[in-house]
């Protein structure tokens, strides 16, 4: 046997094994791969909007003391303190089912930046967003809100519309006596009938914080912002 041939069949040798190194690299790759699908768990994270994703002042609850006083406008932020202290007979939310004033409040607000790194951190770890407010005109919040946060997020995410959730919608019947139960009860439906293995709430409201951690069959996940 000559030298060339020699080197002929040296090149070939390496040349099959370099094809069989990386056949059986991408099968391991691809068989992990698999594997890691399968066994992802699944995620969601739901938001509040007021005083969590963003601070309204062009948005009001109107507050009677007694049904001869005179109005008084609260903000969003307002409203708790004195929600705190009234039922809801005193409250009237007018604007909250109003769709062009719900539409330019979110337009108009003013973002809560410092809140943003937590809701990045779970886009980034996996987790799928969602909306729960104590809003009405759901419709019109599925049409503004992925465009709102899609502008200061500032990094891709995945908010699937069905996941946006208007409790105070007069318009879709949510069950519960309070915004609190009502957001609740959105989260157990989750719980029961959904993918999602972790179900993890961001809100501004202790009332709600309170609500859901006093649900004893599960211990939903929260994060109560406090600004």
């Amino acid at each position: 046997m000559n030298m060339n041939t020699l080197i002929v069949i040296v090149i070939f040798v390496l040349l099959l094994w370099s094809i069989s190194y990386l056949l059986q690299n991408y099968l391991l790759q691809n068989y992990l791969l698999q594997i890691e699908t399968t066994n992802i768990i699944k995620k969601i994270l739901f938001l509040d909007i007021d005083d969590t994703l963003l601070r309204s002042d062009n948005i009001f609850v109107y507050f009677k003391e007694f049904s001869s006083s005179e109005e008084i406008k609260l903000s969003p932020n307002d409203y708790k303190t004195f929600a705190n202290l009234y039922n809801k007979n005193h409250f009237d939310f007018r604007d909250f089912d109003n769709p062009y004033l719900i539409r330019n409040s979110i337009i108009n607000s003013v973002p809560l930046t410092h809140n943003f790194e937590f809701i990045r951190n779970h886009i980034v770890n996996g987790w799928d967003l969602g909306i729960l407010t104590a809003r009405g005109e759901e419709n019109e919040i599925k049409k503004i809100i992925g465009i709102w946060l899609e502008q200061h997020l500032g990094i891709p995410f995945n908010l699937d519309y069905t996941h946006i959730h208007a409790v105070g919608d007069i318009h879709n019947k949510y069950p519960g006596e309070t915004y609190s139960i009502k957001k609740l009860n959105v989260l157990i439906w989750y719980w029961n009938n959904s993918e999602y293995e972790r179900i993890k709430l961001m809100d501004d409201s202790k009332q709600t914080i309170d609500e859901i951690t006093s649900y004893l069959p599960h211990q939903f996940e929260y994060y109560h912002v406090t600004n």
